[in-house]
């Protein structure tokens, strides 16, 4: 069913929206559609259930499991065009700094839980959906943000290592989340 009108998403919405994209969510175009959807997957059900209850207004239903991975898709709303227009570009994924600069501590806090991890008390975010071009583009948006940061790759994928200092930052945006940071 294709959607005209979009629900109302709050701030909070749009930033949980933002972040799970910036993750690795993807929103999906349907070929004979109208309008895209958010699909997210993950092996943490208890994030992933509480992304599908702050975002309920715009799916149908609860995450599902399939092949030992929790997965919820929204419904097909014209919102999701235009999150589309922002993140993709000729089909494939693409961020560009004037969307970064936009970032609030919601969806960075949201980005870093689906893509993030701590490794010697160091923040790391996979960027490898991103591709060379996204990965430099973000590490140019955390530089100007003055965190220390290096790209490496690790295990042929690439990432973002933040300095023990900047890490701390993460961590303290992380409590925007409540209990699940």
């Amino acid at each position: 069913m294709t959607y005209l009108i979009n629900p109302e998403i709050s701030t909070k919405q749009k930033n949980i929206i933002i972040g799970t994209i910036l993750g690795g969510s993807s929103l999906i175009k349907p070929h004979k559609g109208k309008n895209c959807y958010l699909s997210m997957r993950g092996k943490d059900f208890d994030w992933l259930n509480w992304k599908s209850n702050e975002l309920s207004n715009l799916s149908g239903s609860d995450p599902i499991t399939k092949e030992k991975t929790y997965r919820w898709h929204s419904i097909c709303y014209p919102v999701f065009n235009n999150f589309y227009e922002i993140f993709y570009k000729k089909n494939k994924r693409s961020i560009k700094i004037e969307t970064l600069n936009l970032l609030q501590e919601m969806s960075i806090a949201v980005w870093f839980k689906d893509c993030g991890a701590i490794k010697s008390n160091q923040a790391i975010f996979n960027t490898n959906v991103w591709g060379e071009k996204g990965t430099s583009i973000i590490l140019k948006y955390f530089k100007s943000l003055e965190w220390e940061c290096e790209i490496f790759k690790e295990r042929n994928s690439l990432r973002i290592k933040l300095s023990v200092e900047t890490t701390k930052e993460i961590l303290d945006m992380k409590k925007v989340l409540g209990k699940q940071s």
